[in-house]
């Protein structure tokens, strides 16, 4: 009897314990996926980054998901994708990569945005199209 209640204890305590594993801590976070374009076109490649608008009260860990050939897909990285609530999007794109070129200028400057992502159990598609505003002037030569 003493052996059963023993037992028993283990058990139990085994199954409280890995209940308590299989929780995830922190915020709940989103998966995100969509398209980014500029002038009409995918951007190549690039960075989506999601920041938790804190002038809105939000706040917590920031999102940075990787944009190739006009897409990206939290889904595709190992990491969890953004917070809901207020959040405030930088996107930065770049020409394709080409192997003879080290460094390659921008697209466009960082292109800013606001959007408001709402609890959901689904895949929240965002779909950005950066204005031709964003565009960076070239001097004019004399």
């Amino acid at each position: 009897m003493r052996q059963t209640k023993a037992l028993m204890l283990i058990v139990m305590a085994a199954a409280m314990l890995a209940e308590g594993c299989s929780r995830t801590t922190g915020p709940e976070r989103h998966d995100v996926r969509g398209t980014v374009t500029f002038r009409g076109q995918p951007v190549p490649s690039g960075t989506i980054t999601f920041e938790p608008d804190l002038s809105m009260a939000n706040s917590g860990p920031v999102s940075v998901i990787p944009i190739t050939e006009g897409a990206y897909d939290s889904l595709e990285l190992s990491r969890p994708g953004p917070l809901a609530g207020p959040l405030v999007i930088r996107i930065a794109g770049f020409p394709a990569p080409d192997p003879g070129v080290e460094i390659q200028p921008p697209l466009f400057p960082e292109y800013r945005t606001t959007v408001e992502l709402t609890a959901t159990k689904s895949i929240t598609e965002l779909n950005f199209e950066v204005p031709e505003r964003s565009r960076r002037r070239r001097a004019s030569r004399p």
